[in-house]
C-alpha cells in the first residue's frame, strides 16, 4: 500500500509539473549554430552559451580539386572542440562556405580526388575529434555537379560507417530552385542528417529594390523568397522529410541605399551584425516592425538607409514556426554576432524557446499596461506593466497635443513586470497619457497631474 501511494504521489508531482510547462515544452529540436574560425580572439570558446545548442559547426576548411584539405594554420582549436563535448553536445567540421567552395566541382568530379577526399577528411574528424561534417558547397552548378554530389556522399557515408565512429553528414542547402534544381535530393535523403536551409540573404546587392534579409513570410508582391517558402520547397516540392530540415536564422542584417521597404535600392549594400545594429536604434535610425514578415528593419532619420535585421521577437516567432511545422530545428549563422555585453541576446532567445523553456515567469500571461498609482498625482507616480517575451519596450508620456514630453523607457527588456517611477516635476498640471509600446502590443492610458 505504501509503495502505491508513493508511485501515486509521484505520478501527480510529474502531471502538476508537466502542466506547468505544456504551452511551451517540447522535444529537444538540432540548435546548430556556425561559429567562424576568424572569431576566437573576440569571442573565445569558453565564451559560448553552449547550453543553449546541440551542435557547433566550425567553420570552414576548404577541399582542394586533389581532394586535400585546405585551412589556416591556426583553424585547429583543440579548447572549442573540449568545450563543447564537455557539455555533452557535438561538433563538426564545416566544408566550403561562401568563397571556399570551389575546390568541389573538380574534386568531386575525379574518383582518385573523391577517394582520397574521403581518406583525408575522415582521418581529420577522428583524429581532431570532430563528429562529423557540414557540407557547404555553394552551389553545385549543372547536372554534372548533382550526380558528382551524390557520389561524393555517398562514398563519404559509406567510409564514415565503416571508420566505427557515428559521424554525422549534414549540408547547408538553397532556399529555392536556382540553385536547388541541381541537387538530388531524392537520392541524398537516405545519407544525410539533416538539411540547413540557408534561410536568409533573400535580398541583397543583386537585388533593384531593398528588401528583408529573412523575411519569415513575403507579401505577395515581393518574389524573393522567405522562410515559409523555403521550408516548402524543400518539404512539398523536393519531398525532403521535415523532420530532416533545419530552418536557418542570421545573426546580421544587410543596409540598403533606400527610402523605404520594397523601394528602389542603388549603391552596395553592407552587412551588420546584431550587436551592431542595436545601438543604432534611436541614434539617427527608427524601428519599424513589419507585421507581414514578422521581421524589424530601421531606417535612418534622412529617411535614405534601411537596414534589414532579425532581433529577439522575430527570432523567436521563427523558432515558433519551426516548432509548429516539427522541424528538425534551427541553425544559426553566426555565433558571436549577437554578443550585447555579457549576453548572447539571440542565441539566448533560441535556446528558451527551442528547447521548450518558456522565457516569462509563471505569474507573466500577457503584455499588459497597468493605470498609473496614485492618479491623480502630485509629481510623482508609479506605472507598470507586464512584458510577455523578451523584445525591444517603449514607455512615453505624451501630453493633450500629442507631443511626447518624457520618453521613460526605450531599450530591450527581457519577459518579467516592470514598475517605473515618473517624476513630472518639469511639467503643468493638467491631463496625460502613457503609452506602451512593443512590436505586437500597443496600449495607452490616461492620468492627471494636479500641483
Amino acid at each position: 500500500m505504501k509503495i502505491f501511494l508513493k508511485r501515486q504521489f509521484i505520478f501527480i508531482i510529474i502531471v502538476y509539473v508537466f502542466g506547468l510547462f505544456e504551452n511551451c515544452a517540447y522535444s529537444e529540436p538540432v540548435i546548430a549554430g556556425y561559429y567562424p574560425s576568424w572569431i576566437k580572439t573576440e569571442f573565445p570558446a569558453q565564451n559560448i552559451a553552449v547550453d543553449n545548442l546541440t551542435h557547433v559547426l566550425h567553420a570552414f576548411v576548404k577541399p582542394n580539386t586533389n581532394g586535400s584539405l585546405n585551412y589556416d594554420s591556426d583553424f585547429l582549436y583543440p579548447l572549442l572542440n573540449t568545450r563543447v563535448h564537455s557539455a555533452g553536445k557535438k561538433i563538426l567540421v564545416a566544408l566550403g562556405g561562401w568563397g571556399g567552395s570551389a575546390g568541389f566541382p573538380s574534386m568531386a568530379a575525379n574518383k582518385q580526388s573523391r577517394d582520397n577526399f574521403v581518406s583525408i577528411i575522415t582521418a581529420f574528424c577522428i583524429n581532431n575529434n570532430y563528429n562529423g561534417i557540414d557540407i557547404d558547397w555553394e552551389h553545385p552548378a549543372n547536372a554534372v555537379d548533382r550526380e558528382n554530389l551524390v557520389s561524393l556522399v555517398k562514398e563519404l557515408r559509406k567510409a564514415f560507417d565503416e571508420s566505427g565512429k557515428e559521424l554525422l553528414i549534414t549540408m547547408a542547402v538553397t532556399a529555392g530552385s536556382w540553385n536547388g534544381q541541381w541537387i538530388d535530393y531524392n537520392s541524398l535523403i537516405e545519407f544525410i542528417d539533416w538539411f540547413g536551409c540557408m534561410t536568409y540573404d533573400f535580398h541583397g546587392s543583386w537585388t533593384d529594390h531593398a528588401g528583408h534579409n529573412s523575411p519569415l513570410y513575403s507579401p505577395p508582391s515581393d518574389h524573393c523568397g522567405s522562410v515559409d517558402a523555403g521550408f516548402k520547397y524543400l518539404n512539398l516540392t523536393r519531398k525532403v522529410p521535415k523532420e530532416k530540415i533545419l530552418i536557418g536564422i542570421p545573426f546580421y542584417g544587410k543596409e540598403f541605399n533606400a527610402s523605404q521597404l520594397y523601394g528602389p535600392s542603388t549603391g552596395g549594400e553592407k552587412t551588420f551584425r546584431y550587436n551592431e545594429i542595436i545601438p543604432l536604434i534611436n541614434n539617427g535610425w527608427t524601428y519599424y516592425w513589419d507585421n507581414i514578415s514578422m521581421v524589424p528593419y530601421l531606417i535612418n532619420t534622412g529617411q535614405t538607409k534601411l537596414i534589414t535585421f532579425d532581433d529577439t521577437l522575430s527570432v523567436r516567432l521563427k523558432c515558433d514556426y519551426a516548432r509548429e511545422k516539427g522541424l528538425a530545428g534551427v541553425m544559426i549563422w553566426a555565433l558571436g554576432y549577437d554578443v550585447v555585453g555579457n549576453r548572447q541576446l539571440l542565441l539566448d532567445t533560441i535556446g528558451q524557446f527551442s528547447l521548450g523553456i518558456c522565457d516569462s515567469p509563471p505569474n507573466v500571461s500577457s503584455y499588459e499596461l497597468h493605470q498609473n498609482y496614485p492618479n491623480p498625482f502630485n509629481d510623482n507616480t508609479t506605472i507598470s506593466y507586464s512584458i510577455l517575451h523578451a523584445t525591444h519596450v517603449k514607455l512615453e508620456i505624451i501630453d493633450i497635443n500629442g507631443r511626447v514630453v518624457s520618453r521613460l523607457v526605450d531599450s530591450y527588456q527581457t519577459a518579467q513586470h516592470y514598475s517605473i517611477r515618473f517624476n513630472a516635476g518639469n511639467l503643468s498640471s493638467g491631463i496625460y497619457f502613457f503609452r506602451l509600446k512593443t512590436p505586437i502590443y500597443t496600449k495607452t492610458g490616461k492620468m492627471i497631474l494636479i500641483k
